[in-house]
């Protein structure tokens, strides 16, 4: 999991807390037969007023828990001090709902001993409602990385002593989610390591950017001793930020005689160098999006999913679908599902009509290619053969919004790292290459606009890309 994904899922946590919080005020005001929405209340004489009220007592909460510490990471702290925090919180969240009820029945006053009822129900619901979900939420979690998922893969530049603490500290616990991909350096310096540690040196330093161009990492850490490699360092976080990787150094190179403690997501003493991560909130909604509208979209289309279906069936030996591998967020891999349009040995004769490529760069794009069935033309030149594609965004592999997701051979092409950048990103079904002519643009100008919609991207521009990804299908702009 990236650490965009983390900030996303803390975000949505966030959302569930505050959920709980009014799920709890609502269930006292039902347990006590005093309804918020009675006539005594504010909110049908004072909608508006009530409904700023409403807003504040969010913020309120939200601010509550997070001074409590509620949002702070305890995956390898225990239970004890996690409840600590939520309790502190919740008599925080506790107070305030005291004065929102008090100003919500203003024309209806309530008696002391009832509102301090009302209060403790409250607090008992908010408190067991918060555990409940962090206990789910560990569970869930543990589960997932005892089953090799849900991982972040980490490269560490150093083998002397430091970044065997560093690994030490990444391991430690199964609960922070970390897989070791390795260590970096000319030879090992550490005559302490662990043996398993010393049979991960994968090369020297100088190997370091042809490991990054092919393996799939989330972060490296650097180990080195920052005075005498200051500039290999800073040579790593501009790698690393070609390729869209996250780069730390571990913070304790610089000796002081006090040092501030940086948890970067509980990862000790490591300062981050460079991180591309987008806005986490943003990303919770274009994720609650995607799930959303390739769901409806599924289910409208199947229909027309089944006529095609079949059309390939007819006119046409083989499977309906055709499934690659391709490259997707952080160089993993994952299969795509698309309509088949080609014959069924179209990868095998690739080799009798690559010298025809129309294309630059490494990409494979020929507009009369005879391994294309008749139907399979109608299919490319209306994008039907993409809808499959809506089960990728289903399960997660893929966006709605996104850069183009590549093969393993057009991948193996790339002669520029910073194309490399495109996979700091989910890719996606359409993108700004789409909508600005798709086959018909340079290789070099398609990285552009994809370079172009990471560093601008927004959901604003998730939705423009989106309208306009209509108008461009069906005037079946550059598709080959």
């Amino acid at each position: 999991m990236t650490v965009a994904s983390r900030k996303t899922l803390l975000e949505f946590g966030m959302c569930i807390d505050l959920a709980v919080c009014a799920a709890s005020l609502l269930l006292v005001s039902a347990t006590q037969y005093r309804p918020l929405w009675n006539t005594d209340s504010v909110l049908l004489k004072h909608p508006l007023r009530q409904l700023l009220l409403a807003v504040a007592l969010c913020v309120c909460w939200h601010f509550s828990l997070a001074a409590a510490g509620a949002y702070r990471s305890y995956r390898t702290a225990g239970w004890r001090l996690q409840a600590q925090s939520l309790a502190r919180g919740v008599t925080l969240t506790a107070v305030w709902s005291c004065i929102w009820l008090s100003l919500s029945r203003w024309n209806a006053p309530i008696p002391p001993h009832s509102l301090l009822a009302e209060i403790c129900l409250f607090w008992a619901f908010t408190f067991t409602g918060l555990l409940f979900t962090r206990v789910v939420a560990r569970l869930v979690m543990g589960s997932l990385r005892r089953h090799g998922r849900n991982l972040r893969s980490v490269l560490i530049v150093g083998t002397n002593r430091r970044a065997v603490a560093v690994a030490d500290q990444l391991l430690g616990n199964s609960n922070m989610g970390y897989r070791l991909a390795g260590f970096v350096d000319d030879f090992w310096y550490f005559d302490g390591a662990p043996q398993q540690y010393k049979q991960l040196l994968l090369g020297p330093s100088n190997d370091l950017l042809s490991l990054l161009r092919i393996t799939a990492l989330d972060e490296v850490i650097i180990a080195l001793p920052i005075a005498s490699h200051y500039h290999l360092t800073r040579q790593i976080a501009v790698w690393c930020r070609q390729q869209g990787i996250l780069v730390r150094c571990e913070a304790s190179l610089f000796d002081a005689p006090k040092k501030t403690r940086h948890d970067a997501d509980s990862v000790p003493l490591l300062i981050t160098l460079h991180d591309g991560n987008r806005d986490p909130l943003s990303a919770v909604v274009k994720r609650l999006v995607d799930l959303v509208v390739s769901g409806i979209a599924l289910a409208a289309m199947m229909p027309l999913l089944g006529a095609i279906a079949i059309a390939i069936k007819i006119t046409s030996p083989g499977p309906i679908l055709f499934t690659q591998e391709r490259v997707g967020l952080a160089k993993r891999r994952f299969r795509i599902y698309k309509f088949r349009t080609m014959v069924i040995n179209a990868e095998a004769l690739m080799k009798e009509v690559e010298h025809l490529n129309q294309s630059e760069g490494p990409t494979f794009k020929l507009k009369q290619d005879p391994r294309i069935t008749p139907i399979g033309a109608f299919l490319r030149k209306t994008s039907l053969d993409e809808l499959p594609q809506l089960f990728n965004v289903f399960l997660g592999n893929m966006s709605l919004v996104g850069p183009r997701p590549l093969p393993i051979r057009d991948y193996n092409g790339f002669s520029e790292d910073w194309h490399r950048r495109r996979f700091s990103v989910k890719p996606g079904i359409t993108c700004l290459w789409q909508v600005s002519g798709r086959s018909a643009i340079s290789f070099e100008r398609w990285m552009e606009l994809d370079m172009d919609y990471i560093d601008r991207w927004s959901l604003w521009l998730d939705f423009r890309i989106l309208v306009e990804t209509i108008p461009a299908v069906v005037r079946g702009s550059g598709a080959m």
